[in-house]
């Protein structure tokens, strides 16, 4: 009797548990449906709001791809070279006032590189690119773009390790342009407390994580994520900052790193070529003497292109081909440019 009943418990505990892991298994795969629809749904949103096209700007279609299209900075470009096209590259920091080339010029310098067989470069080398005023980071090291973080189990989006308490190091840009180059533009906008994480990665070339939930004897913690924890992430890359301060404003720590070098102000000359580059990229059809009376409000290429740019559109909606002076001049004081 004792033995029956047994049975017949083991027998109901046993229907219980697969009626369980069968209503589980089943809604799991309710859910991966379900996922799989809302995930095809928003792919096709995603490509149909892709096929969606504007006309490219002209600041675009006037940016430089090649060092030989830049206008000016003759001197900073060929010590740019010189630094970093070599057998041994150096870190680098560019001081300039906005819209004289800092960013072009560091972009088309690595492909420049790349083309040197003796530089350490390889063909598929990055250039990532952050800006200073927008990279944001948590001092619980919860999340830093430009260093690298750990995700924690306990914190939201620790993914499917989290359940079961593994610590995930997340690399951050200074990972992701190993090889290559790092662009931090503003660089002496960078909070002090990242710049000297930024100091320390540039000397060991590597970035290495802390988590209280990494156990280094946890035999369910990934291989990748012990080595990383051990080893830590590589980091060899060069660094390219640049700024519109002054270097007695940047961080000595920093500067004692890198090699320094200046863009100058464009000359009136220099941004009238630019307009002149910019009208034959465009269909704008404006003479030398509007290019060189725009250029007495800019104050950099990017002005001068919008003003070019501006000009014109003013001129189409009057119903006019050629762009006046009057149509520059109105640009000029609706926008509140003024002549320098």
């Amino acid at each position: 009797m004792l033995l029956s009943i047994v049975l017949i418990t083991q027998l109901v505990v046993s229907v219980i548990t697969a009626i369980y892991f069968g209503s589980a298994i089943k809604k799991q795969r309710t859910k991966k449906t379900s996922a799989q629809k809302d995930s095809a749904y928003e792919l096709d949103r995603i490509k149909k709001q892709e096929a969606i096209k504007l006309t490219c700007p002209l600041t675009e279609l006037s940016r430089p791809k090649t060092l030989d299209e830049i206008v000016g900075q003759k001197e900073g470009i060929i010590n740019l070279k010189a630094v970093l096209c070599g057998d041994n590259p150096q870190h680098v920091i560019i001081y300039g006032p906005p819209g004289v080339g800092k960013t072009a010029a560091a972009r088309a310098v690595l492909e420049c590189a790349k083309k040197n067989q003796d530089s350490p470069f390889e063909e598929n080398a990055k250039f990532i690119e952050v800006d200073a005023t927008t990279v944001q980071y948590d001092e619980r090291s919860i999340a830093d773009p430009l260093i690298g973080s750990v995700h924690d189990p306990i914190y939201q989006g620790a993914g499917a390790y989290g359940p079961a308490g593994v610590p995930q190091p997340k690399p951050g840009a200074v990972t992701k342009a190993n090889g290559g180059v790092l662009f931090i533009d503003e660089i002496g906008e960078l909070p002090t407390v990242q710049l000297n994480r930024l100091l320390k990665v540039l000397e060991d070339r590597r970035v290495f994580f802390e988590s209280s939930y990494y156990a280094s004897d946890d035999p369910n913690i990934p291989k990748h994520i012990h080595y990383a924890f051990k080893n830590g992430l590589p980091a060899d890359f060069r660094l390219i900052g640049a700024t519109t301060r002054s270097p007695e404003e940047i961080n000595p720590a920093i500067r004692s790193r890198c090699v320094e070098i200046f863009f100058d102000n464009l000359s009136k000359p220099e941004l009238v070529e630019i307009g002149r580059r910019a009208v034959s990229r465009s269909g704008i059809t404006i003479n030398e003497s509007q290019l060189s009376y725009a250029a007495e409000f800019a104050q950099n290429g990017r002005d001068m292109v919008n003003i070019v740019q501006m000009a014109s559109s003013v001129t189409k909606s009057c119903g006019r081909q050629f762009v006046q002076k009057k149509d520059i001049q109105w640009v000029a004081d609706s926008c509140r440019y003024s002549k320098l």
